[in-house]
């Protein structure tokens, strides 16, 4: 009897130390990214660029006042009346169930809506960080650790920087698989309306979730959200049929862009060689057949989104660095499981010595295929996991979603 109480003891006390240590190791990492942190609030305290901003919010003003939110030549003539000297142009290419979101932007001041979407942005971020570690188990006790990993995340950086939506298509995707655990299918199918703001960064996710809603015959969440999308996309047109504008020559400027793994092919093996824009893709379909053949009988999210999610970024047919900001939910699931595991240290440094090098190319199609590296660091966490003891379960969690 005194030896099992000996033994439980022991137990207790081990437990209890692992409890320590480990937020220690977490703190240790945290510490070996200060750097990112310096850059995010160098970021956050410098004048935001107006390129991207101002696209949205030239739309806006185009869709309500009668024009054509997707021409280059009126998008051109507001973007000079704010001040925008420089000879490269912008237009908008998001579809037209993105107008109602960013309309009503261009009711306001330039600089104000500039402002309110930049905190906007960081509200976002952090609420869907939080709410993020919860879905994937992460213990209340170190959700902190989420809110380490946004601040160091420097995507997210240049997305609010940049006045980007993605912070937008990064509440969709949290609000949706919240939804999709509670058995909110409705809620859920809605939410599908903010991954069609950019649908090509999210097309494996997309396809995924339509083969899964097959498969449980969760009829509403595809249909909920086509509704949503067309419901959008016919009321911006009602308002303003010039709306139609986005079905000439938006395609083509996207394919004029050199971004994304794609674009940088190109600029390896020349620009007239359109179809390489799409192999990334192609190849990104292959993995998922395979993916989804192998896990589709115990397909469980929590444990299948983190590397779905980067392979479809990361094979989409355009996308710039800043895009991996949609992205942060396999961030975050990698944190958590390190929570449980340790090994903080080796990802830690590899998460800061990966976005040094993507940083270093700046915006550009080198730094798009750099991004690359982000599934390396998601085999990285697999490889330190394996050689880890099993960590505790996590507290909401089914134990099939423990492994990566």
């Amino acid at each position: 009897m005194q030896s099992d109480v000996d033994n439980s003891s022991a137990a207790a006390a081990a437990q209890s130390d692992r409890k320590r240590v480990l937020p220690m190791d977490a703190i240790v990492a945290s510490a070996l990214c200060i750097p990112l942190l310096i850059e995010r609030a160098v970021l956050l305290a410098s004048p935001m660029p107006m390129q991207d901003f101002m696209t949205y919010w030239s739309a806006g003003r185009l869709f309500l006042t009668g024009g054509n939110p997707y021409s280059m030549s009126a998008t051109v003539a507001i973007d000079r009346s704010l001040g925008w000297a420089h000879e490269q142009q912008f237009v908008m290419l998001n579809p037209p169930w993105s107008l109602p979101f960013v309309a009503p932007l261009a009711l306001m001041p330039f600089h104000v809506a500039h402002v309110l979407c930049l905190a906007i942005s960081v509200l976002l971020e952090a609420v869907c960080s939080l709410v993020l570690w919860r879905y994937f188990g992460g213990s209340r006790r170190l959700q902190w650790i989420a809110i380490v990993v946004l601040a160091t995340f420097l995507p997210a950086a240049a997305a609010e920087h940049y006045g980007q939506i993605t912070p937008l298509i990064l509440a969709g995707i949290t609000g949706f698989f919240m939804a999709l655990r509670s058995g909110r299918y409705r809620i859920a199918g809605a939410c599908l309306l903010l991954f069609a703001l950019k649908p090509h960064l999210l097309y494996l996710v997309l396809l995924a979730i339509l083969l899964w809603s097959v498969q449980q015959r969760r009829w509403s969440i595809p249909i909920v959200g086509a509704l949503a999308a067309a419901g959008a996309a016919l009321a911006s047109i009602a308002y303003n049929p010039n709306t139609l504008g986005f079905f000439h020559g938006t395609f083509q400027a996207a394919l004029d862009t050199d971004c994304g793994a794609g674009g940088f092919l190109r600029t390896l093996f020349g620009r007239q060689h359109v179809w390489l824009q799409s192999l990334p893709s192609l190849l990104g379909l292959l993995w998922f057949g395979w993916y989804w053949l192998r896990h589709r009988r115990a397909w469980v999210w929590e444990q299948r989104l983190p590397l779905l999610l980067l392979v479809s970024i990361v094979t989409s047919p355009y996308f710039w660095w800043h895009d991996f900001t949609i992205g942060l939910p396999a961030i975050v699931a990698l944190a958590v499981h390190l929570s449980r595991t340790g090994r903080w240290a080796v990802a830690a440094l590899f998460y800061l010595l990966l976005q040094m090098f993507i940083g270093s190319y700046g915006v550009s199609s080198k730094a798009s295929a750099a991004s690359l590296l982000w599934i390396v660091l998601y085999g990285l966490v697999r490889t330190l996991r394996a050689r880890s003891p099993q960590g505790s379960a996590p507290e909401s969690v089914p134990d099939a979603a423990v492994a990566l």
